[in-house]
């Protein structure tokens, strides 16, 4: 008999005293994992799951399939016993399945029957992505156990990798319970949507979108569309496709602003276009349209564009000879090696295909209308069969009739009731609306617009040739290791459709800003902020940021009042909301920024930033060693959208520009910047863990270390990016002989 360490006597004296049984590795895999989980099919449940199974396991390789790019996990020494496969899909999301077999799958009556016994994938739940799945947000079993006030919270310890003591065996018990707790309050939130998708079917939340889509029956476009839609007209729609529309305007002057943001874009434009009959019509049709299109381009107005019967009528994809007229372009910037988008002055020796809607902004944005080569515009079909009635979120009060009712309007009216009462709660009872509502955005916008363009990239076994098509070129190949294959509900032309209609918004809130004589200085894809004229005085300034919001109370496509544009709770009092405050911004390019207010003493208090290409860097410190010099955050990091390290950095940089040196930015301010920026590298895939293992054996100190000193280039230093431009003009951009097709 092999004598016990003290840690394995403890935690049997543990196991004793509270009832609990104690296993090795191999009989709980055995037992628990495969005799219950995958004999008897009952669901296995985990926190970040991934990362408990690797623990668990006893070798790995590469999965195989559909599952390739993604690990196969030995458990078992039994062969018999299938490995589990994981691929990594976001930062929260893993495809976890049992492989199949190596042994006989079918008894030998069902052999001689030649009946279809499928593959025993099992079902797995990664508590982590089913909580971000139904609320939207990111968390640690802490914060959603508090978050959830289950009766049992996670416990804390700091005996991480010491010998086991009783304290820290019953914090590694409390972590089963509270991981069980957090579970068993998730499914019982989702219980009331009334959805028949399984939570081990739940991913994300487009999952949710897709599941309330599958609720009402509608079937995908792609599985009704009866006359089968020509491959050049596909590869036209999707050329047509560029996606939201971020850009700054003002850039590194610093200046007084108006942060304000439209209601949920994507499902409001949906609503103004009547795109629902789309989603659940048994087909659509299309014609060509070309006679009509130029006379409407040539004779709309921006009044025209303020009345809601004009949106239905932007269902048409244009070809054009641009010259000079502002379209988004894709292209390599600055003999940068990745091609990306920028809103441009475009010519080009050969037509190019855009929405209706981005040649109305072009015409709104330069005073002339793009010269029309050829239009198509598209129908719905009529209603599918079999389509029933589902409640948004299990509200009776919000029961939905696909024939009768736009779901993406009543989602935001349910939205909006929530919103409401959120503003009206305080403590864990606003937190807890706070969620459900964003989680109502998220569904709404993943259910309007995501599925609809959904690609997942699967690896090939090995490198092919395919068949590219373009709109503007014949078909031609190219070699790769990879798959695009369209999501369920990819609906490519709504996708194009419904962002070229988001651009065409901003196209008139820019319209209608340089109409009031203001300025703007930066958007992003739903907000824009609209930049005070140093000339202007602050009174008349506001009268005319308020005529600007007002202007759009004529596109509400909802059951409640008001303008679709929102003055954003970042140009009021931090405690007081009904109290203008100035306030100010400091953009680098799109997607980095800063807003902020000045206090008494003229000291920076950041309302709302940005740390967009940040996030692979540990940070350096944390709350717990903040920088003595930098005032805390007045507001909550998370609702000023970084990380308390990327607030000092900004605080930092703020204060510089308002000093009138903002290439001169202090790092001295913690001594931790004096060390080098570290980057955590999950290794999510095979060939990633095999680049980890011939670097860490071969190389292991040959990549270069950056300091933090770096950061000032990234946030302080001029540069260029595409749609950066500061100054009334747009970079001229001629189209290359054949662009990169989508």
């Amino acid at each position: 008999m092999p004598r016990r360490s003290p840690s394995t006597h403890r935690t049997i004296a543990h196991a004793t005293a509270h009832g609990l049984k104690i296993l090795t590795r191999a009989a709980f895999i055995e037992q628990v994992f495969y005799g219950i989980g995958y004999e008897l099919r009952a669901t296995i449940i985990g926190l970040n799951l991934p990362f408990d199974l690797a623990r668990l396991a006893i070798g790995h390789g590469s999965a195989r399939g559909d599952m390739r790019g993604g690990f196969s996990l030995k458990l078992s020494a039994d062969k018999r016993r299938p490995p589990v496969q994981v691929k990594h899909i976001s930062q929260r999301t893993s495809l976890i399945r049992f492989a199949a077999p190596f042994r006989q799958r079918k008894a030998r009556s069902e052999r001689k029957r030649q009946d279809y016994v499928p593959v025993r994938r099992g079902f797995f739940v990664d508590v982590r992505t089913f909580a971000g799945a139904l609320f939207a947000r990111s968390f640690s079993l802490a914060s959603l156990a508090e978050f959830l006030g289950v009766p049992n919270p996670k416990m804390e310890t700091d005996e991480h990798g010491r010998a086991l003591t009783d304290a820290y065996v019953a914090y590694a018990v409390r972590d089963v319970q509270t991981t069980w707790e957090c579970y068993a309050a998730l499914v019982e939130r989702y219980q009331t949507f009334n959805l028949a998708d399984p939570p081990h079917a739940i991913f994300s939340e487009a999952s949710i979108g897709k599941a309330y889509l599958k609720g009402m029956g509608v079937k995908p476009w792609r599985e009704v569309q009866k006359d089968a839609l020509p491959t050049k007209l596909l590869a036209t729609i999707m050329s047509a496709y560029f996606g939201g529309r971020s850009e700054v305007r003002i850039r590194r002057e610093l200046c007084q602003v108006v942060l304000c943001d439209f209601l949920s874009m994507y499902p409001t434009v949906c609503t103004l276009m009547r795109l629902w009959p789309f989603v659940i019509a048994d087909g659509m049709t299309w014609r060509d349209s070309t006679k009509e299109t130029r006379t409407f381009l040539a004779s709309v107005t921006l009044p025209d564009l303020q009345r809601p019967e004009t949106w239905p009528r932007l269902l048409t994809l244009v070809e054009v000879e641009p010259d000079r007229d502002v379209f988004p372009v894709r292209a390599q910037y600055k003999d940068q090696d990745q091609a990306t988008i920028g809103l441009n002055h475009l010519s080009a020796d050969r037509p190019l295909w855009f929405t209706l809607a981005d040649c109305i902004a072009s015409k709104l944005i330069t005073g002339s209308a793009p010269k029309i080569v050829h239009a198509v515009s598209f129908e719905a079909g009529k209603p599918q069969d079999d389509l029933r009635q589902i409640m948004i979120a299990g509200n009776p009060d919000y029961t939905v009739d696909p024939i009768r009712d736009d779901f993406y309007k009543r989602l935001i009216e349910l939205r909006q009731v929530v919103k409401r009462r959120r503003n009206r709660a305080s403590g864990a009872e606003r937190d807890a609306l706070d969620a459900e509502q964003n989680a109502l955005k998220i569904a709404a916008n993943s259910s309007s617009y995501g599925v609809f363009v959904e690609i997942n990239v699967k690896a090939r076994a090995k490198r092919g040739e395919v068949t590219v098509h373009t709109a503007t070129s014949d078909p031609y190949t190219v070699e790769t290791g990879n798959d695009e294959e369209p999501g369920r509900f990819f609906h490519p032309l709504l996708a194009t459709l419904i962002t070229g209609a988001a651009r065409l918004i901003l196209a008139v809130t820019e319209r209608l800003i340089t109409d009031e004589g203001m300025e703007w200085a930066f958007c992003d894809t739903d907000s824009m902020a609209i930049a005070k004229p140093e000339s202007m005085d602050a009174a008349e300034f506001q009268i005319r940021v308020d005529r600007l919001v007002a202007w759009f109370e004529g596109l509400n496509p909802y059951d409640f009042g008001g303008s679709i544009l929102k003055v954003e709770d970042q140009n009021f009092g931090l405690h007081d909301q009904a109290r203008p405050e100035p306030l100010y911004c400091w953009a680098i390019s799109a997607k980095r920024y800063v807003l902020f207010n000045l206090d008494s003493d003229g000291q920076p208090v950041l309302r709302k930033a940005s740390a967009h290409g940040l996030g692979h860097i540990r940070a350096p410190y944390d709350a717990a060693n903040p920088a003595k010099s930098v005032p805390a955050p007045l507001a909550p990091v998370g609702e000023i959208g970084v990380e308390r390290w990327h607030h000092d950095l900004w605080w930092m940089i703020a204060r510089a520009a308002i000093d009138g040196h903002p290439d001169q930015v202090d790092l001295s301010y913690h001594s931790a910047l004096d060390q080098p920026a570290v980057s955590r590298y999950a290794a999510t895939t095979p060939p990633l863990l095999r680049w980890f293992k011939s670097h860490n054996q071969n190389q292991p100190y040959a990549r270069q270390v950056k300091p933090f000193g770096f950061l000032l280039s990234f946030f302080a230093d001029p540069f260029f990016s595409p749609g950066s431009t500061s100054g009334p003009r747009r970079e001229e951009v001629k189209a290359a002989t054949r662009p990169r097709a989508r």
